[in-house]
């Protein structure tokens, strides 16, 4: 917050300087043009003079331009003295030795499997000589930056709200330099031609059940061929499917689909997809109540502009996931702290670690006091599990 408030005081400070620069050169002009007319045959020897008069303040106003500040990457603090003061509460000290021996055990599992993860894409980034640049990494940090402050609640400084969210400058900064390296290298393993654009004509088998749907077929099969022979003739697959096609969401757009990623697409119609080029048209066949036809239109290699750009950009966080569950399966890492996520923990297969959240709204409640016997309710006993059944164990969420 300060690095902004910073930025707008230099803002004004510039333009007061432009502005008072231009008062002063406006008055002197008048002033030339003055002593212009009463000189009347000697305007030539005192022409120099306010040009002489103007280079002390444009070398003054030069000097007091200030320089733009430099980015400085943030980066770990050194550790404070174990016995500075922290925080008091009612005149109590809390000092920072109490604070980092209650981060290093509350907080340490969470922060060595991130330095774990930093570290392994660092690695394999050197490996293949993969970098980013610092202004590239600037960009995007700034771009957090902004994102996190249009979300501050209110009088809440941007400093306070990314460490209650438990993401200081120096985190979050590593978080966007590591996730630029795992981009670069995710890029280098995309295919474009992953992505296809595909056009369809979907003839439903009508029936409730499969017995009228088997019933219904041959006619459904018969409409499917119908408009393959009028393709076939010369009518164009978008008209075709104008007036062939029962999908209410693609028919009115000529039976086109935007891109799809083919590990999405249903087996079925990849498999015919597959034998086609691009412009090609297949055969009328049946998949899952309907005859389909498709068209296959283009390949993400063949994508340009706005297109190929988000294909890329959809490739490379498709690949990223599964390059960097790859990445951590292959290293060999010991971890002291809390046994070491399997890959498929790692990237949400497993149980879930506890992510980062914004401050609570009240202080957290302590544990409420047990009743005594004599006040405690009456409450059903739970059930006990049988001696040939193992206890009940809690539900894992993926």
């Amino acid at each position: 917050m300060r690095h902004w408030i910073g930025c707008l005081m230099t803002a004004l400070l510039t333009v007061s300087l432009t502005t008072a620069q231009q008062g002063t050169a406006q008055q002197k002009t008048e002033q030339k043009s003055t002593q212009q007319k009463s000189a009347g045959a000697q305007p030539q020897q005192k022409a120099g003079s306010p040009k002489q008069a103007q280079k002390p303040a444009q070398q003054k106003s030069a000097a007091a331009k200030p320089a733009p500040k430099k980015f400085v990457p943030p980066t770990l603090p050194s550790l404070p003295d174990p016995n500075k003061v922290v925080a008091t509460v009612n005149g109590e000290p809390i000092r920072a030795d109490e604070l980092m021996r209650a981060a290093y055990d509350w907080a340490s599992a969470e922060v060595i499997e991130e330095l774990i993860m930093v570290r392994i894409i660092e690695q394999e980034a050197k490996k293949q000589k993969v970098s980013v640049k610092p202004e590239e990494v600037e960009a995007r940090y700034n771009q957090q930056l902004q994102n996190a402050e249009a979300n501050l609640p209110p009088g809440m400084s941007l400093e306070d709200f990314l460490r209650r969210n438990r993401f200081p400058p120096s985190r979050l900064y590593a978080r966007v330099r590591a996730q630029l390296l795992a981009e670069k290298l995710a890029e280098k393993r995309i295919n474009l031609d992953n992505f296809i654009e595909y056009s369809q004509i979907v003839i439903r088998i009508q029936g409730n059940n499969p017995e009228e749907q088997e019933q219904n077929a041959p006619a459904a099969e018969a409409k499917a061929k119908e408009a393959y022979q009028k393709i076939s003739e010369g009518l164009d697959f978008a008209e075709a499917a104008k007036q062939y096609s029962e999908d209410p969401f693609t028919k009115d757009r000529g039976g086109k689909m935007n891109w799809q990623y083919k590990r999405f697409i249903v087996p079925d119609i990849l498999q015919q997809l597959e034998k086609l080029q691009p412009g090609q048209v297949s055969q009328p066949f049946r998949t899952f109540g309907s005859y389909m036809i498709v068209k296959l239109e283009r390949t993400g290699s063949q994508a340009k502009g706005e297109d190929l750009q988000q294909i890329r950009q959809q490739a490379i966080q498709m690949e990223l996931g599964e390059y960097i569950r790859q990445l951590q399966s292959q290293a060999k890492i010991t971890n002291t702290i809390v046994k070491p996520l399997t890959p498929e923990q790692m990237m949400g297969g497993g149980p879930q670690r506890p992510a980062p959240r914004p401050p609570a709204s009240r202080p957290p409640q302590p544990p409420r006091q047990q009743p005594s016997p004599e006040q405690k309710p009456r409450q059903p006993k739970p059930e006990q599990p049988k001696p040939d059944q193992p206890p009940a164990q809690p539900e894992q969420k993926p």
